[in-house]
């Protein structure tokens, strides 16, 4: 039986994921929701994993990280029977809130058909909530660093029975300065439990925290740092900044774009982009650390259901979110931390699917420019839409790169004869052509007296 191509085990779902060797319920769920085939990173960490090992792993934002690290954890916890007694047996990481929630919705189908009970720990929860759930007995904990380390240091939670810990976009725990609270978390696990570390990026304090905590440590890397999908087509817009606002719809208008994610620095800046937005008539939520947990929420929902056509976030608040089916991302600016890039512009082209990502670019930040393409390793390709443009830019045709020319082969030098044209054809002999043959014969027989 063929499968989109892969070639599967006669009458089993789950399509290529059977060489994997999960129980049917496993597959069954993968079917049904969709999952065909492994993406690299899947087929890479899946194996290192089910064999028990402690990983550190990377891959390119939207490249199936989650399932990659989820689906061996729920093979390896499944309940043999039904009278299994349910304690945490998986403790999984978020930076964010936002990422939290997702990775529980992902979880939540394999749990319900495995008989395994999840639970979602969070800021912003009713903490009751969380407090009877454990108490009642669940297998899988997803949490945010500091809502997990007070259920660890409140004795809800018995580490000792922990047989994998995650800690998701390990990066962004730096960014936003929760390694304490991970150092604390790694401080009271047993060294027989397997430790996964995820992240977009494996940056040296990633690494650093890997080596101090986990041992042996198997490292696995899909792609080079800066790498961006092959699927996201990318463009630069030079922009005065003080037309960056209209520039901004004008592009969103041109392009008809129906789900496009916007990305500021500032949370100040987030409110002002998304107030111009909606004197332009768009439909417009927004995504900031500064926002109520329920508000962020609610913005987010209403951008997937599509009641709002653009959402305009900041960097920390939308790391890690997969957004279905989204059309492009738009960079109002570029990051302080440059990788971040990566991570904005990774929101689309997930799955396969192709994406956009289009940066606007001032005078003012050209430096900034030039440092994000060495991380890049490689140019965007720049557009100018003159009434938007800097003058300079206008001028001379680019704001950093010159279009490249095709360099013509050097030709060689030809000696031209008399009564010739350059392509060779004859032409009508003149009188100067005369006295040229009489002067190139008279030079002739001077040079053989002097021989004699």
């Amino acid at each position: 039986m063929n499968v989109k191509g892969c070639e599967v085990e006669q009458q089993k779902p789950g399509g290529a994921f059977v060489s994997f060797k999960f129980s049917d319920t496993l597959l069954e769920t993968l079917a049904s929701g969709g999952y065909r085939l492994p993406t690299p990173i899947q087929r890479k960490l899946i194996p290192v994993l089910m064999q028990g090992n402690n990983a550190v792993a990377s891959a390119q934002t939207g490249s199936g990280k989650t399932l990659a690290y989820l689906l061996p954890i729920l093979e390896s916890i499944a309940p043999k029977d039904t009278s299994t007694h349910h304690y945490t047996k998986a403790f999984i990481l978020s930076p964010t809130k936002e990422l939290a929630q997702q990775i529980y919705e992902v979880t939540k189908p394999f749990a319900a058909a495995l008989g395994l009970r999840a639970v979602l720990l969070q800021g912003g929860g009713k903490r009751t909530d969380e407090v009877k759930r454990l108490e009642r007995g669940v297998d899988i904990v997803i949490a945010t660093p500091q809502r997990a380390l007070e259920h660890i240091e409140a004795k809800r939670i018995d580490v000792k029975a922990i047989k994998h810990l995650v800690v998701d976009e390990a990066d962004m725990m730096f960014d936003m300065g929760f390694v304490s609270y991970l150092e604390k978390i790694f401080a009271v696990m047993t060294e027989r439990s397997q430790k996964i570390i995820i992240s977009a990026t494996i940056t040296p304090r990633v690494v650093k925290l890997a080596k101090a905590y986990i041992k042996p440590l198997r490292r696995v890397e899909l792609d080079p740092p800066g790498k961006v999908a092959d699927t996201i087509t990318q463009f630069l817009y030079p922009v005065v900044r003080s037309k960056k606002e209209a520039l901004l719809a004008w592009l969103i208008s041109s392009n008809d774009l129906k789900r496009v994610l916007v990305f500021v620095r500032k949370k100040e800046l987030a409110d002002g982009v998304a107030e111009s937005l909606k004197e332009w008539g768009y439909k417009v939520g927004i995504l900031h650390g500064e926002r109520m947990h329920q508000e962020r929420k609610k913005s987010l929902l209403a951008f997937r259901e599509g009641r709002y056509q653009i959402l305009v976030a900041t960097d920390i608040a939308a790391r890690g979110l997969d957004i279905a089916d989204l059309e492009a991302v738009i960079n109002y600016d570029i990051p302080h931390v440059k990788h971040d890039f990566i991570h904005r512009v990774g929101r689309t082209g997930r799955a396969g699917k192709e994406g956009m990502a289009i940066t606007l670019v001032s005078p003012d930040e050209i430096e900034q420019l030039n440092d994000l393409q060495k991380v890049l390793g490689s140019k965007i390709k720049e557009v100018i839409i003159p009434e938007y443009a800097p003058k300079e830019v206008k001028s001379r045709g680019y704001l950093l790169h010159p279009p490249q020319r095709k360099r013509k082969a050097p030709s060689k030098k030809k000696t031209s004869t008399p009564g010739m044209t350059k392509k060779g054809k004859k032409r009508k002999t003149t009188k100067r052509d005369g006295w040229k043959l009489f002067d190139a014969a008279k030079e002739n027989g001077k040079k053989k007296k002097g021989r004699k």
